[in-house]
Protein backbone atom coordinates (compact mmCIF):
# COMPACT_ATOMS: atom_id res chain seq x y z
CA UNK A 1 0.00 0.00 0.00
CA UNK A 2 1.31 3.45 -0.95
CA UNK A 3 -0.35 6.66 0.24
CA UNK A 4 1.02 10.12 -0.55
CA UNK A 5 -0.76 13.10 0.99
CA UNK A 6 0.40 16.73 0.66
CA UNK A 7 0.21 18.66 3.92
CA UNK A 8 1.11 22.16 2.80
CA UNK A 9 3.91 24.52 1.87
CA UNK A 10 6.69 24.82 4.40
CA UNK A 11 6.37 28.08 6.31
CA UNK A 12 2.80 28.87 5.23
CA UNK A 13 1.03 31.34 7.53
CA UNK A 14 -2.37 32.99 7.70
CA UNK A 15 -5.92 31.71 8.06
CA UNK A 16 -7.39 30.53 4.70
CA UNK A 17 -11.03 31.43 5.41
CA UNK A 18 -12.43 30.71 1.95
CA UNK A 19 -10.42 27.52 1.52
CA UNK A 20 -11.81 26.23 4.81
CA UNK A 21 -15.33 27.32 3.81
CA UNK A 22 -15.12 25.40 0.52
CA UNK A 23 -13.84 22.30 2.31
CA UNK A 24 -16.68 22.47 4.84
CA UNK A 25 -19.22 23.00 2.06
CA UNK A 26 -17.96 19.88 0.28
CA UNK A 27 -18.30 17.88 3.50
CA UNK A 28 -21.84 19.16 4.13
CA UNK A 29 -22.92 18.33 0.57
CA UNK A 30 -21.43 14.85 0.92
CA UNK A 31 -23.33 14.24 4.15
CA UNK A 32 -26.70 15.32 2.78
CA UNK A 33 -26.33 14.08 -0.81
CA UNK A 34 -25.94 10.54 0.44
CA UNK A 35 -27.51 8.57 -2.40
CA UNK A 36 -26.43 8.13 -6.05
CA UNK A 37 -29.64 9.88 -7.14
CA UNK A 38 -28.83 12.90 -4.98
CA UNK A 39 -25.32 13.11 -6.34
CA UNK A 40 -26.44 12.81 -9.96
CA UNK A 41 -28.96 15.61 -9.38
CA UNK A 42 -26.03 17.89 -8.51
CA UNK A 43 -23.71 16.60 -11.26
CA UNK A 44 -22.79 18.50 -14.41
CA UNK A 45 -23.97 16.91 -17.66
CA UNK A 46 -21.83 17.96 -20.64
CA UNK A 47 -24.76 18.30 -23.05
CA UNK A 48 -26.76 20.57 -20.77
CA UNK A 49 -24.17 23.32 -20.19
CA UNK A 50 -26.09 24.25 -17.04
CA UNK A 51 -24.05 26.97 -15.24
CA UNK A 52 -25.64 26.17 -11.88
CA UNK A 53 -24.66 22.50 -12.16
CA UNK A 54 -21.10 23.55 -12.96
CA UNK A 55 -20.88 24.85 -9.41
CA UNK A 56 -22.97 22.25 -7.57
CA UNK A 57 -20.95 19.47 -9.21
CA UNK A 58 -17.61 20.64 -7.81
CA UNK A 59 -18.93 20.38 -4.25
CA UNK A 60 -20.21 16.84 -4.85
CA UNK A 61 -18.13 13.66 -4.53
CA UNK A 62 -18.69 10.01 -5.35
CA UNK A 63 -17.52 8.58 -2.02
CA UNK A 64 -15.52 9.40 1.11
CA UNK A 65 -12.16 8.60 -0.52
CA UNK A 66 -12.93 10.84 -3.48
CA UNK A 67 -13.84 13.60 -1.04
CA UNK A 68 -10.82 13.22 1.24
CA UNK A 69 -8.36 12.98 -1.63
CA UNK A 70 -9.61 16.19 -3.21
CA UNK A 71 -9.79 18.08 0.08
CA UNK A 72 -6.23 17.20 1.14
CA UNK A 73 -4.81 18.41 -2.17
CA UNK A 74 -7.11 21.44 -2.29
CA UNK A 75 -6.26 22.59 1.23
CA UNK A 76 -2.54 22.05 0.69
CA UNK A 77 -2.27 24.29 -2.34
CA UNK A 78 -5.27 26.65 -2.21
CA UNK A 79 -4.63 27.77 1.37
CA UNK A 80 -1.20 29.20 0.50
CA UNK A 81 -2.56 30.92 -2.59
CA UNK A 82 -5.41 32.41 -0.56
CA UNK A 83 -3.08 33.93 2.02
CA UNK A 84 -1.04 35.62 -0.71
CA UNK A 85 -3.77 37.16 -2.91
CA UNK A 86 -6.84 39.28 -2.29
CA UNK A 87 -10.30 37.89 -1.61
CA UNK A 88 -11.43 39.07 -5.05
CA UNK A 89 -8.51 37.35 -6.72
CA UNK A 90 -9.09 34.07 -4.93
CA UNK A 91 -12.82 33.99 -5.68
CA UNK A 92 -12.28 35.02 -9.31
CA UNK A 93 -9.76 32.19 -9.69
CA UNK A 94 -12.24 29.72 -8.19
CA UNK A 95 -14.99 30.82 -10.59
CA UNK A 96 -12.64 30.68 -13.58
CA UNK A 97 -11.49 27.16 -12.69
CA UNK A 98 -15.05 25.90 -12.24
CA UNK A 99 -16.21 27.31 -15.57
CA UNK A 100 -13.12 26.44 -17.62
CA UNK A 101 -12.84 22.85 -16.42
CA UNK A 102 -16.52 22.10 -16.97
CA UNK A 103 -16.55 23.72 -20.41
CA UNK A 104 -13.42 21.82 -21.39
CA UNK A 105 -15.09 18.59 -20.25
CA UNK A 106 -18.31 19.45 -22.11
CA UNK A 107 -16.57 20.25 -25.40
CA UNK A 108 -14.41 17.11 -25.27
CA UNK A 109 -17.09 14.66 -24.08
CA UNK A 110 -18.33 12.03 -26.52
CA UNK A 111 -21.27 11.02 -24.32
CA UNK A 112 -23.52 12.62 -21.72
CA UNK A 113 -21.85 10.93 -18.73
CA UNK A 114 -21.87 13.52 -15.90
CA UNK A 115 -18.96 14.70 -13.80
CA UNK A 116 -18.62 15.54 -10.10
CA UNK A 117 -15.73 16.52 -7.87
CA UNK A 118 -13.38 19.36 -6.97
CA UNK A 119 -10.32 17.99 -8.77
CA UNK A 120 -10.42 20.41 -11.70
CA UNK A 121 -10.39 23.35 -9.28
CA UNK A 122 -7.65 21.64 -7.25
CA UNK A 123 -5.47 21.43 -10.34
CA UNK A 124 -6.17 25.11 -11.02
CA UNK A 125 -4.64 26.11 -7.71
CA UNK A 126 -1.83 23.62 -8.23
CA UNK A 127 -0.99 25.34 -11.51
CA UNK A 128 -0.91 28.72 -9.76
CA UNK A 129 1.15 27.28 -6.91
CA UNK A 130 3.71 25.70 -9.22
CA UNK A 131 4.40 28.88 -11.16
CA UNK A 132 4.58 31.01 -8.00
CA UNK A 133 6.55 28.65 -5.75
CA UNK A 134 8.51 26.30 -8.06
CA UNK A 135 11.57 26.20 -5.78
CA UNK A 136 9.72 25.89 -2.47
CA UNK A 137 9.05 22.59 -0.72
CA UNK A 138 5.81 20.85 0.14
CA UNK A 139 5.43 18.79 3.32
CA UNK A 140 4.20 15.36 2.31
CA UNK A 141 2.94 12.45 4.42
CA UNK A 142 3.99 9.08 3.01
CA UNK A 143 2.59 5.72 4.09
CA UNK A 144 4.26 2.71 2.49
CA UNK A 145 3.44 -0.67 4.09
CA UNK A 146 4.71 -0.16 7.68
CA UNK A 147 6.60 3.06 6.99
CA UNK A 148 4.90 6.29 8.04
CA UNK A 149 6.94 9.40 7.44
CA UNK A 150 6.67 13.12 6.69
CA UNK A 151 9.13 14.42 4.11
CA UNK A 152 9.78 17.61 2.18
CA UNK A 153 9.48 17.46 -1.60
CA UNK A 154 10.29 20.28 -4.05
CA UNK A 155 7.09 21.76 -5.45
CA UNK A 156 8.01 21.22 -9.10
CA UNK A 157 8.88 17.56 -8.46
CA UNK A 158 5.65 16.82 -6.57
CA UNK A 159 3.22 18.56 -8.93
CA UNK A 160 4.90 17.53 -12.17
CA UNK A 161 5.08 13.94 -10.95
CA UNK A 162 1.32 13.85 -10.37
CA UNK A 163 0.79 15.55 -13.73
CA UNK A 164 2.89 12.85 -15.37
CA UNK A 165 0.83 10.13 -13.66
CA UNK A 166 -2.33 11.77 -15.01
CA UNK A 167 -0.94 11.92 -18.53
CA UNK A 168 0.03 8.24 -18.36
CA UNK A 169 -3.42 7.36 -17.00
CA UNK A 170 -5.15 9.37 -19.70
CA UNK A 171 -3.13 7.79 -22.50
CA UNK A 172 -3.65 4.31 -21.09
CA UNK A 173 -7.37 5.00 -20.46
CA UNK A 174 -7.25 2.67 -17.46
CA UNK A 175 -9.44 4.79 -15.18
CA UNK A 176 -12.69 5.56 -16.96
CA UNK A 177 -14.10 7.35 -13.90
CA UNK A 178 -11.34 9.99 -13.77
CA UNK A 179 -12.03 13.34 -15.44
CA UNK A 180 -8.54 13.92 -16.81
CA UNK A 181 -9.76 16.75 -19.05
CA UNK A 182 -10.76 18.71 -15.94
CA UNK A 183 -7.32 18.07 -14.43
CA UNK A 184 -5.42 19.24 -17.51
CA UNK A 185 -7.64 22.24 -18.25
CA UNK A 186 -7.57 23.27 -14.57
CA UNK A 187 -3.78 23.11 -14.47
CA UNK A 188 -3.45 25.21 -17.62
CA UNK A 189 -6.05 27.73 -16.37
CA UNK A 190 -4.20 28.04 -13.05
CA UNK A 191 -0.85 28.62 -14.73
CA UNK A 192 -2.32 31.24 -17.06
CA UNK A 193 -4.18 32.93 -14.19
CA UNK A 194 -0.93 33.27 -12.28
CA UNK A 195 0.88 34.77 -15.27
CA UNK A 196 -1.94 37.19 -16.11
CA UNK A 197 -3.34 38.22 -12.73
CA UNK A 198 -0.96 37.44 -9.86
CA UNK A 199 0.54 40.93 -9.78
CA UNK A 200 -2.97 42.41 -9.91
CA UNK A 201 -4.30 40.51 -6.90
CA UNK A 202 -1.27 39.64 -4.80
CA UNK A 203 -1.02 40.94 -1.24
CA UNK A 204 2.57 39.78 -0.82
CA UNK A 205 5.07 42.25 0.56
CA UNK A 206 7.95 42.66 -1.89
CA UNK A 207 11.28 41.47 -0.52
CA UNK A 208 13.76 44.32 -0.38
CA UNK A 209 16.94 43.74 -2.38
CA UNK A 210 18.61 46.88 -1.09
CA UNK A 211 20.99 45.10 1.24
CA UNK A 212 21.85 41.89 -0.54
CA UNK A 213 25.03 40.14 0.74
CA UNK A 214 26.91 41.06 -2.44
CA UNK A 215 26.16 44.77 -2.04
CA UNK A 216 27.31 45.19 1.57
CA UNK A 217 30.72 46.88 1.78
CA UNK A 218 33.25 46.03 4.42
CA UNK A 219 34.27 48.79 6.86
CA UNK A 220 37.82 47.48 7.16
Amino acid sequence: MLLIVPLGKKGSTGIPVFTIFICVACIIVHVFADTPADRMALAFYPRSLDPLKMFTSVFTHADIWHLLGNLFFFYCFARTVETQISMAGYLLAFIVFVVVTNLAFAFSATSNIPTIGLSGVVWGYMGMFLLRYPRDRVNVFVWFVLILKTIEVPTFVFILAFLAFDIIGYRASNEVGVNYIAHFSGFIAGALFKVAFWKVFTTETPVSKRYSPHQVRSKS
